[in-house]
């Protein structure tokens, strides 16, 4: 039985399973003629599912694991957390640049693949606090190789003029592998006491490197975008970089965007721990799940949407982000706040696919395309971790009402400046490098 035809045309990359009588043979891929890069884009597709899980490492899976099984405190537990989200920040920017100067990306997702898995198990059969920490900044600095290198794939693969169609497709898989590593780790660590969360981290790490030696090398270009000009590369540093006034304006604003977007969802979750008790984990669960299913088919269409214009696309995800903080004051009802988790599916899909357009469109033929990309990455880690700390003192001594109207205010000063300030990118040449005023 075929689940679905081949496409001739080489338009679909999607993954194949044939069942014949009395065997079954799983095809990941099915492989169309050379010239389409068929075979390398699917095993992209699914190298994006794979990693959604590997570049978070545990996440809040390793929260329930150290609280629940090591019975370690709160404080020590933020700072175990808080080592990857800084080691993350750091690494950020020097990850980007390492993937414009290498020709070894294949390779790269291998060695950071391997680091997180043997990080895993570090944590597991070495349970000490110091251990455990430097696992996590291992872990958090070889994730931050993922975001440039997943990118710089799409466009050496999928080449610059259907760059928007590879990348919205990629980040349709890395939504959807959210969904399903959140719901397999969830149901290895429910059935195994927690420590099955480490052994659904190394699946998905096979996985990712299976799909990794699925691309075949002969079908990347590391030459990607538009011809570079090596002499004005060489001069372009990060100071002419922030010059640039978009560019400038896009990382202030991805910073307020998750200054006040990051801190939403674990507010919420400190509303239902006091209010459902014991379910308060499984409408936990809810929020996410429906958020990054509502993130698969907006992160799918903000690539072929995103060709009419980069800027009003990212406005109406801007727009999401200060209703969805009031609308969370309005009822306290648990249902009520997993379905406003659907905002949030729609500005992350977005923001998710745009922002890497709109950073792409500024910097074409710079050869400082994945450099910037990092740097974005790293303005994103540093609203997201200062979300957290500052959100969290403000809730403690104002309640949750309070502090998700002063996170709303943020969220609109973040929409006012990206509307007023933002000029369009599509179709910018290389004067995008030019500096700002």
């Amino acid at each position: 039985m075929l689940f679905r035809k081949p496409d001739p045309a080489g338009k679909h990359f999607s993954p194949y399973m044939v069942l014949i009588p009395g065997r079954a043979i799983t095809a990941f891929y099915m492989i169309n003629p050379t010239p389409n890069k068929a075979r390398s884009l699917n095993c992209l597709n699914w190298l994006n599912f794979s990693a959604a899980d590997v570049a978070t490492g545990l996440g809040p899976f390793l929260a329930v694991y150290l609280a629940s099984n090591l019975k370690w405190d709160p404080s020590k537990i933020g700072i175990a957390i808080g080592a990857m989200s800084l080691a993350t920040v750091v690494a950020q920017s020097p990850a980007g640049w390492l993937c414009d100067v290498s020709d070894k990306k294949r390779l790269g997702i291998v060695v950071v693949t391997l680091t997180i898995c043997i990080a895993g198990f570090c944590m597991l059969f070495f349970p000490s606090f110091y251990a455990v920490i430097g696992c996590q900044i291992a872990i958090g600095v070889a994730a931050t190789f993922f975001g440039p290198v997943l990118i710089s794939l799409a466009m050496g693969i999928g080449g610059v003029d259907r760059f928007d169609h590879t990348i919205s497709r990629n980040q349709t898989f890395n939504h959807a592998g959210n969904v399903a590593s959140a719901v397999i780790i969830g149901l290895l660590g429910k059935f195994t006491n927690n420590e099955g969360i480490f052994y659904g981290l190394a699946i998905f790490c096979v996985m990712s490197i299976i799909f990794t030696l699925g691309i075949r090398e002969k079908d990347i270009s590391h030459q990607t975008g538009a011809p570079v000009d090596e002499e004005k590369s060489a001069k372009i540093g990060i100071i002419t970089m922030l010059k640039n006034k978009g560019y400038l304006i896009l990382l202030f604003s991805a910073i307020l965007f998750h200054f006040a977007n990051a801190a939403m969802l674990p507010l919420v979750g400190q509303e239902l721990g006091r209010d459902e008790g014991s379910n308060a984990s499984l409408y936990m669960s809810a929020c996410i799940v429906l958020a990054q299913a509502v993130m698969v088919p907006i992160a799918f269409m903000s690539g072929k949407w995103a060709k009419g214009g980069r800027r009003k696309l990212m406005i109406f995800a801007f727009m999401m982000l200060p209703i969805r903080g009031i609308l969370y004051t309005l009822y306290k009802g648990a249902p009520y706040l997993v379905s406003i988790q659907v905002l949030d599916g729609i500005a992350g899909g977005i923001f998710s696919v745009v922002s890497i357009l709109m950073v792409s469109d500024l910097f074409k033929g710079s050869g400082k395309e994945n450099f910037a990309q990092g740097i974005l990455a790293t303005s994103v880690g540093i609203g997201a971790s200062l979300s957290n700390v500052i959100s969290g003192y403000i809730v403690s001594h104002a309640g949750f009402d309070y502090g998700m109207f002063i996170l709303a205010a943020i969220a609109f000063v973040a929409f006012v400046i990206f509307y007023w300030k933002m000029p369009e990118t599509v179709n910018v040449t290389a004067r995008s490098l030019a500096p700002a005023g």
